[in-house]
């Protein structure tokens, strides 16, 4: 007997990164998000980063959290990178609605966005949006880690400005931030909460592989939540690169990439130097002057790491190939 093809079912799970300086109150904030998904009926799944002892703050949490784990005395960014990934995994495929990932106070989340974009077919995470915490009565005045706060700032989708009960203007802040990241939404805490549970509700519906084409027919399939066009996600993608390119061609491909495009690291052969291959990068509109030679071996193939709000794949596709075919 024949029977009926039946669809791969995927389920998708959205992440919420919270990033911010040492104190900025990134656990208060998560411990709000947490006990209001709660009161809405959804689970999450919490990865707490801390350079200390974050079993100390997961154990707070714990009530109000489906899971918790901790990731001690290490960095999410660098030697806790794949551990992350590996929770990550995990909280994918567990039936939560929702997974919250809180890193540490002085880690960059460069390095955790684009290992996100890498693994996008095996972690089954989206959307995945950064919401950088802002101290209103210490931003921009970190001294020697002023550059820290402003990584954790340039990819963020949106920003939450805590400690707001004081008599501080934040005007000429809001300045500040809009000069580092002029695309993120600035997000109260009332938004923030009604966007969070919106992601969350959005799991329990299920995305059908074969049927994703129409989902405008399909109710079954995840939809953006209404309030979509008034944030953004906090996107990256891939592009595959050739072997090799002159430096001049490299360097005004991503003079022109627009300005969407945050952060641009590009992992590509020089024509007049085969002896290996090297890495680009561009912040902002700023492209490093310098190039890095790295030992990698074939299983990373050249490719472009692009970070930014909304990104037009298709655009940026074209404008590549049109440079670097």
């Amino acid at each position: 007997m024949n029977l009926p093809h039946i669809p791969q079912v995927i389920s998708i799970q959205p992440m919420i990164l919270l990033t911010g300086f040492l104190g900025a109150g990134k656990t208060t904030l998560l411990r709000e998000l947490l006990t209001s998904t709660k009161d809405a009926g959804l689970v999450a799944d919490v990865i707490l980063n801390d350079y200390a002892d974050a079993a100390l703050d997961s154990s707070t949490l714990e009530e109000i959290a489906e899971s918790v784990e901790p990731l001690t005395a290490t960095c999410a960014c660098c030697e806790g990178l794949d551990f992350l990934l590996e929770l990550s995994i995990k909280s994918a495929k567990s039936s939560s609605d929702l997974l919250f990932v809180e890193l540490n106070g002085t880690a960059d989340p460069v390095p955790i966005v684009e290992s996100f974009t890498l693994l996008e077919d095996k972690l089954k995470i989206h959307p995945r949006w950064q919401v950088c915490v802002i101290d209103v009565r210490n931003f921009g005045q970190r001294g020697a880690y002023r550059d820290i706060e402003t990584l954790q700032l340039q990819t963020a989708s949106h920003i939450y400005l805590s400690h707001t009960n004081t008599d501080i203007d934040t005007g000429p802040l809001l300045e500040q931030v809009r000069e580092i990241n002029a695309h993120a939404s600035i997000v109260s805490k009332s938004e923030l909460l009604e966007m969070a549970t919106s992601m969350a509700k959005a799991k329990k519906r299920i995305l059908s592989a074969q049927c994703s084409a129409n989902a405008e027919q399909d109710p079954a399939v995840i939809k953006k939540p209404d309030n979509h066009e008034k944030t953004h996600e906090f996107t990256s993608c891939q592009i595959l690169l050739p072997a090799h390119c002159s430096e001049n061609v490299i360097r005004t491909w991503l003079a022109e990439l627009p300005s969407g495009v945050i952060r641009a690291k590009v992992l590509i052969g020089i024509s007049d130097k085969p002896d290996g291959r090297y890495l680009f990068e561009r912040v902002g509109t700023e492209i490093s002057p310098d190039v890095q030679y790295v030992k990698l071996g074939d299983r990373v193939p050249n490719s472009a790491i692009l970070i930014g709000p909304d990104l037009d794949l298709k655009s940026l596709q074209e404008l590549t190939s049109s440079h670097l075919s």
